[in-house]
């Protein structure tokens, strides 16, 4: 008995002892973890700031951010390339013999001499991409091979997403991502409490970006991070490591109606024809959808300067239209029966009233409403306003869909006002209704001058609106989001009417396809004629708006909308040359001709799969 009572107690003071070292291990980990994070060891090591420079030793290869396709399902945004990620290794690593000549030999592969690629290697205190001219530097499939094949230590071949391209095409279109804690706070406040976005956090500022960024928000980035010991030896086992969300349905892809091809040629087309400030719209002429839509000055989404303008997307931005606006004082014309069959008018080259003017001086004599139409006759057509009175050409710009905005808007699961064109101005005819009683003022409303506002992409779909016999419609820029896999998750249905036109207040299908007759009267015996050059047989409308430039001198704007082919139209299109001193050289008609030449090319080549919605 004495001797189990021994036993017992040699077992509770063991037991004891245990549980003492155990507390006060417990309570060694709970003074480094709480009270010792930024002394630990008394040597000053911070813990909190080491173990944050741990996880800032990976590269981000891919943001997690949603992309753009454009309709053939072809990126707009997030290029995959085969890129070089350097990591810091062991100097004796470079020192071996074996090692020194191999890496000399991808020295070689990359076309850099020998010691500047290892003075780079040794000079590493962190991992970093491999670049030329500032932006990572894609590899040559034979490259990426060679590379792999030396198997070097701390040099590693991965896929890596080029949010933007170096030649990064519809710039304004897309817009771009940075920070702006205001708008998060404000508009992602869930968001925000919940921790899973910061006030540095990059959301979409502007463009597509902005308007899909509740979309485009993906579940966290894919990164690749080098495990190593005290003297950046890899350790076994670990070695490089990605990271990566584990969901294949995200993030999700934004499908646009954008012809990427088409888009990047009429860019080129602008670049090459120096328009300086601008844009170009093209619409499919059948569903009205955005094929194109280039602006400039340019601009780079990776490149923001705020201060230039450049991200400002022309094709939404209201101008002064000038004689683009004479197509809706010719329905309104029409419609109201204001002018007789046969009647004429006639054009000494002045008005002798409100100092209103006909461009050609001298004038045109006399002519009919359809010879003025063609001939861009400014007498001609204040006359026919006086018939008609202001009230009417407000009317009848709304009608055409002109007033307000036309872009594609609407209710969206969670969203009760999606709008897709980020900035649109809306139309204007009067700046003060009391405007449209005044003599003066409608004279020169109806040849598209004093108060008359219209945007490019307004300005083509009025020709989309003729071509549905007076249908007013509103152009989608975006059809469809879709899962990483490709199964749809929410579809943006076309739309026949804007809010603003009622299904019985459009124009009449027959005074539609009169207007669009004479259209081709402009190109064949008018204004337009240097279009007959063009591929196609074109048609169409010119404009040419007095206005003041930003330094207080008189300039022009120079407009061309129109539609081809004449026989069987393909696509409706509105160029904007703006901001010209006066008397400059028109250029909208050679670059209306050269847009319509590029849309006839594609036309011509082999047919590719169609849109996927």
């Amino acid at each position: 008995m004495r001797e189990t009572g021994v036993r017992k107690n040699r077992i509770f003071i063991v037991l004891t002892g245990i549980t003492a070292v155990l507390v006060l291990w417990n309570i060694r980990l709970f003074w480094i973890q709480a009270a010792a994070v930024h002394s630990f060891a008394g040597r000053g090591i911070d813990l909190t700031e080491n173990s944050v420079i741990q996880r800032a030793e990976g590269i981000v290869l891919d943001s997690g951010r949603g992309d753009f396709l454009d309709r053939r399902l072809e990126p707009l945004t997030g290029r995959e390339l085969q890129v070089l990620v350097l990591f810091p290794v062991n100097k004796q690593v470079l020192e071996s013999g074996t090692e020194a000549s191999r890496y000399e030999e991808a020295a070689g592969i990359l076309g850099v001499p020998p010691a500047q690629w290892k003075s780079l290697i040794l000079g590493l205190e962190s991992p970093r991409l491999w670049q030329r001219a500032g932006r990572p530097a894609p590899l040559s499939p034979g490259e990426a091979r060679r590379l792999e094949a030396l198997g070097l230590p701390g040099v590693r071949v991965l896929p890596y997403k080029e949010r933007y391209a170096e030649d990064q095409t519809a710039g304004q279109l897309i817009g771009f991502i940075g920070q702006n804690p205001e708008r998060i706070t404000k508009q992602f406040t869930d968001q925000f409490h919940k921790g899973e976005l910061q006030l540095t956090s990059k959301i979409g500022n502007a463009g597509l970006e902005k308007t899909f960024e509740p979309w485009l928000q993906g579940l966290g980035p894919t990164s690749v991070s080098l495990f190593t010991d005290g003297t950046k030896r890899a350790l076994p086992g670990l070695d490089a490591r990605r990271i990566a969300p584990d969901n294949p349905n995200y993030p999700l892809q934004v499908v646009t109606t954008l012809d990427g091809r088409i888009q990047r040629e009429i860019e080129a087309v602008m670049e090459r024809l120096h328009i300086r400030e601008g844009a170009v719209v093209v619409l499919d002429a059948e569903r009205g959808d955005t094929v194109a839509a280039a602006s400039r000055p340019a601009f780079h989404p990776g490149h923001v300067d705020l201060s230039g303008g450049g991200w400002s997307n022309r094709a939404v931005k209201a101008a002064a239209p000038g004689s683009v606006f004479k197509t809706v004082t010719a329905a309104a014309a029409l419609e109201t029966k204001a002018v007789r069959p046969g009647e004429t008018f006639e054009c000494t080259g002045e008005l002798g009233r409100f100092g209103l003017s006909c461009w050609k001086e001298g004038g045109h004599g006399r002519l009919t409403l359809e010879e003025a139409y063609a001939q861009s006759c400014n007498v001609a057509f204040a006359k026919i306003a006086e018939r008609l009175g202001g009230e009417k050409l407000e009317l009848y710009a709304r009608k055409l869909g002109l007033t307000g905005t036309v872009g594609w808007s609407g209710e969206v699961h969670g969203h009760p006002h999606l709008h897709q064109w980020d900035g649109e101005e809306g139309g204007l005819v009067y700046a003060d209704p009391a405007a449209a009683r005044d003599a003066g003022a409608v004279a020169q409303t109806s040849i598209g001058q004093r108060d008359v506002q219209l945007t490019p992409l307004a300005a083509a779909n009025l020709v989309v609106t003729l071509l549905h016999g007076g249908e007013v419609r509103s152009p989608r820029l975006v059809e469809s989001i879709r899962f990483r896999t490709g199964r749809p998750y929410e579809v943006f249905e076309p739309k026949v009417r804007t809010a603003a036109v009622p299904a019985d207040e459009g124009i009449a299908p027959g005074t539609a396809k009169v207007l669009l007759k004479w259209m081709q009267g402009v190109v064949s015996r008018g204004t337009g004629r240097p279009l007959q050059q063009a591929v196609w047989p074109l048609a169409g409308k010119s404009g040419t708006a007095q206005i003041t430039l930003k330094n207080g001198q008189p300039g022009e704007n120079h407009w061309f909308v129109g539609y081809g082919p004449a026989a069987k139209p393909r696509y409706a299109a509105a160029v904007l040359v703006g901001q010209l001193p006066e008397g400059q050289k028109n250029t909208s008609l050679t670059l209306f001709r050269e847009v319509m030449d590029v849309l006839a090319k594609q036309e011509a080549k082999p047919k590719m799969s169609p849109s996927p919605s």
